[in-house]
């Protein structure tokens, strides 16, 4: 009797103990769950620029909108998220940039940043050269004089490793952290109208120096063949992003001239405006100014329209002749 009365109170302490195992494994689990969270929201509240958790006070519930809850015609729907597209590159087939210059496309990670206030938008005008000048003789050098406006100048990254590899920011005044860029096209004549072609530039420069007095300053060190240009800033936060403005209707936030290299319209005009007896922009129609069969300007000896004005003197371009253009 008593031996089975021990046996049965044997065999029921063995069988609380896994169960006993079980709660203490349950327990611990949550309270490894507790740990790691409470360490995940301990990171994010002590440097949320180390954590990889989203912090919600930053979710910008607008992004859930497409903007066409009432359709409006003309409009299209937005992409939408409701976690701040932080994984937004997994939809799409591309190498993420990761700070690179990748010809072949990719897909960037980083958030556009800090936006200036309207009053603080970077703006640019060329003060050298004017727009339809020329600039002189082929291949010799000249300098381009650039007056830039709300653009904290100097800041450029390392370009082949930290490429659109930041957001934009902004210094103290409000105002962007960048620097500029000039960009010269060849043009076929000063009144072409077919789109250029991107990839393919006459001179390119980084204006990577903090602007002296309101002005950057780039020197073109073995000038230009003759012919017809186009000359623009691309004005850039630090690392290398267009600048982007607070709102959408707005000025330009960069500037284009036209000149000319090698006298008047040396070059400028093979696309045909001035070709046979003188037809096009420099034509009989303009008498007055190149009269005489387009002698003068164009003419070996500078006779005709121009006489009086010194022989071989070069001559500003006018509206008509670059095409309707406004002189800057």
């Amino acid at each position: 009797m008593k031996t089975a009365l021990a046996l049965l109170i044997f065999a029921s302490l063995l069988s609380r103990v896994p169960a006993q195992n079980q709660n203490q494994r349950q327990g611990g689990n949550k309270g490894n769950q507790g740990g790691n969270q409470g360490g995940s929201q301990g990171g994010a509240q002590g440097d949320p620029q180390k954590s990889l958790t989203l912090d919600p006070r930053v979710i910008a519930k607008g992004f859930a909108r497409t903007g066409q809850e009432t359709p409006t015609a003309g409009q299209v729907a937005s992409l939408t998220s409701t976690n701040n597209y932080i994984n937004h590159c997994l939809t799409v087939n591309l190498p993420i940039t990761d700070g690179k210059q990748l010809e072949g496309g990719s897909c960037n990670p980083a958030p556009i940043g800090s936006i200036p206030s309207i009053d603080k938008m970077p703006t640019a005008k060329f003060v050298s050269p004017l727009n339809g000048a020329d600039v002189g003789a082929p291949n010799v050098p000249f300098d381009v004089v650039l007056n830039i406006k709300n653009l904290a100048t100097g800041q450029f990254v390392n370009a082949q490793a930290n490429y659109f590899a930041a957001p934009q920011q902004l210094n103290g005044a409000g105002v962007i952290l960048g620097h500029s860029h000039i960009t010269i096209d060849k043009l076929t004549s000063l009144d072409q109208t077919t789109p250029t072609d991107p990839k393919k530039f006459a001179y390119f420069k980084g204006l990577n120096a903090a602007a002296q007095g309101g002005k950057l300053t780039a020197n073109i060190d073995k000038g230009l063949p003759a012919g017809a240009y186009r000359l623009c800033t691309i004005n850039s936060s630090s690392n290398h992003q267009p600048v982007i403005a607070p709102v959408a209707q707005h000025g330009s936030l960069d500037d284009c001239i036209y000149f000319t290299v090698g006298g008047g319209n040396a070059g400028a005009n093979t696309g045909g405006a001035n070709t046979g007896a003188g037809k096009g922009a420099n034509g009989g129609a303009n008498n007055g100014v190149n009269k005489g069969g387009n002698q003068g300007a164009n003419g070996g000896a500078n006779n005709g329209g121009n006489k009086g004005r010194g022989q071989n003197r070069p001559r500003r371009l006018t509206a008509r002749e670059i095409g309707g253009l406004s002189t800057a």
